[in-house]
């Protein structure tokens, strides 16, 4: 903390370095040139002789403010001659003296400074979600996308496999037949072949008998007078003619077809892979219990106070006590006349505004005094915040359809407006507020056992979280909400004992500290604590978990 109390800036944000222009660890701002500085061109700054005499100081919100790029007008559009100092939220749109006075009395305004401030705020946000949300949520899409085509490389790899062993099987069978074909001419051609050898073996027969026959010649006449020469008849070889064999090959003109058929067909069936869903895939959600503990109370409500801390308060109690992670009370506060504390808040400068069961919204200030700030009767003040620009918001409930929530001014003295969440037809959609949050630039608004409605600064809904997307057995019945560093929600559902995780566009992300992993029966109380991004349940019959939620 500086400046009176400003909080520093991220240092890795969007803004670059007025010297070197880079966006690594920018920390200082140079009041007299005036530009924001990183931790390198800080030192030289300070050490160079001509700018030794520069004022520099650590990058916070108020030195911007006063300083900073906001400190440089910017000329109205309809009045060239005057400086834009004025923002309209009613009109969303910048405003000079002039255009304050024709078009927008009695309008809601804000300082030029404090809207540049609350957009940087924004967007240091948005520029630190784009590594830690988007980019995180591309990569594990880019590793589940690479899964895919792996899976679907083997299966075609594996398909070509089978469709070249189908080939070399239908080559060797293509072969075969080919064979056959020819075996068969052969078997046609082998009679005709057979009755030549016939008439081979008689020549070669009578070649034989002429020589015997002049052999016996020479021997003698007595030889010549005893030898019988076989019948000439037998000589000729009996030989059937055939009639003339016209042998031909006529190849099926069909063939490509038959092959088609004979080669068979890819079957093309779609797998349906899991949807990637961005919401999902923003965070990878997995519970793991760290510690649980028993309070001295029952737990309707909780609230953060950093450093591993956080207040619990229950209904029929005045007295608040803050435990560490340990489950320790360290510290506790009375609240005199209260009858029971049903909500608390912490501001800025760490006053805790408190919703009485008496109808009243107190203060506890740093050391302890506790003062009156708003009386709300006859509305009964369930759950409280407290926003980026100090207001205190109180859910008012007990009077049907005037139930409302309540913007106040930072020190309570005056209503700056009331929120019942109109919708596209002028519907009132905010029935019975009972826990509120701030989520950006939105108020969240539980309405008790029902829903969460979510609404902009105008008052209209952007969208409505009923619980149909869970899925559960019993009806939704949501309780206490908190918002973490990535602008999720968490809601405890008091009818199914379980929190439902959902993202900045209402849409459910994922069902957690579920009654099978908490032992918690009943969630009532929850608070997050973004110094450590731990979780904290608790519900009536005292019992408190906290838990990791986010890998």
């Amino acid at each position: 903390m500086s400046d009176n109390g400003a909080s520093s800036i991220p240092p890795q944000t969007f803004v670059e370095c007025g010297i070197c222009k880079g966006n690594a660890n920018i920390s200082w701002f140079c009041k007299n040139c005036p530009t924001s500085l990183c931790d390198a061109c800080a030192t030289t700054h300070r050490t160079t002789k001509q700018y030794k005499s520069h004022t520099i100081v650590e990058r916070t919100y108020t030195v911007l403010r006063l300083f900073g790029p906001a400190k440089i007008a910017e000329q109205c559009e309809f009045h060239p001659e005057k400086d834009i100092s004025s923002y309209c939220n009613e009109c969303d749109a910048p405003c000079c003296i002039s255009c304050l006075v024709q078009n927008h009395q009695r309008h809601e305004i804000s300082t030029i400074e404090d809207k540049y401030l609350d957009a940087e705020r924004r967007l240091n946000v948005y520029y630190k979600q784009l590594d830690t949300d988007v980019r995180p949520t591309l990569e594990e899409m880019e590793d589940q996308a690479r899964e895919d085509v792996k899976e679907d490389n083997f299966m075609v790899e594996k398909v070509i496999n089978n469709i070249n062993e189908f080939r070399k099987d239908f080559i060797q069978n293509f072969n075969r037949s080919c064979d056959d074909l020819i075996t068969e001419v052969n078997q046609i051609s082998k009679k005709t072949t057979e009755a030549f050898g016939g008439i081979e073996k008689s020549k070669k027969m009578i070649d034989s008998l002429k020589k015997e026959i002049e052999e016996k010649i020479e021997r003698g006449k007595l030889d010549i007078i005893k030898y019988q020469p076989p019948k000439l008849e037998s000589l000729i070889p009996t030989i059937k003619r055939r009639k003339k064999v016209d042998i031909s090959f006529e190849p099926s003109m069909k063939i490509l077809e038959v092959m088609k058929e004979s080669v068979g067909k890819i079957k093309f069936k779609e797998i349906e892979r899991e949807e990637m869903h961005r919401s999902t895939m923003l965070r990878s959600v997995h519970v793991q219990i760290l510690h649980s503990f028993d309070s001295e109370i029952g737990v309707t409500s909780m609230t953060t106070s950093g450093n591993n801390m956080a207040w619990v308060m229950y209904y029929g109690s005045p007295t608040m006590y803050l435990y560490n992670n340990e489950g320790k009370a360290v510290r506790s506060v009375t609240v005199e006349g209260s009858e029971g504390i049903n909500d608390m808040a912490i501001t800025q400068s760490g006053e805790m505004i408190v919703t009485c069961e008496d109808k009243k919204v107190r203060c506890v200030s740093v050391n302890g005094k506790v003062s009156t700030m708003i009386d709300t009767a006859p509305f009964v003040c369930e759950g409280v915040c407290v926003t980026d620009k100090q207001e205190i918001v109180v859910c008012m409930s007990g009077e049907d359809d005037k139930n409302h929530v309540a913007v106040y001014s930072s020190d309570g003295r005056s209503k700056v407006r009331e929120i019942r969440g109109r919708d596209g037809q002028g519907k009132h959609l905010i029935t019975d507020p009972f826990r509120v949050v701030q989520n950006g630039q939105y108020l969240c608004v539980v309405n008790h056992s029902s829903n969460v409605v979510c609404v902009d600064e105008r008052d209209n809904v952007r969208w409505v979280y009923d619980g149909k997307q869970a899925k559960l057995e019993e009806s939704f019945g949501p309780w206490g909400i908190c918002v973490d560093e990535y602008n999720n929600l968490l809601v405890t559902d008091n009818n199914n004992h379980c929190v439902h995780y959902i993202d900045r566009e209402g849409g459910l992300i994922q069902v957690i500290l579920t009654q099978e992993q908490t032992g918690l029966q009943y969630h009532w109380g929850i608070c997050v604590d973004d110094d450590t991004g731990h979780v904290w349940v608790g519900n009536p019959f005292k019992n408190v978990v906290i838990a990791k939620y986010l890998k």
